[in-house]
């Protein structure tokens, strides 16, 4: 699964691209759930290198 860390600027790229709807924003920044196939189309658009793969 995928993780997003606190770089996460909470523009919303990655939940705009999820085929699964999968990320959700969170407080402080967007959260990955347990929806999250591991396709890792969030990671590339991600414009500062916040998700990675856990």
């Amino acid at each position: 699964m995928h993780v997003i860390s606190d770089e996460c600027v909470m523009c919303g790229s990655c939940a705009a691209t999820c085929p699964t709807g999968a990320i959700e924003e969170g407080e402080s920044k967007y959260v990955i759930t347990d929806s999250c196939i591991d396709c890792g189309a969030c990671e590339s658009v991600c414009p500062t290198g916040a998700i990675s793969a856990e």
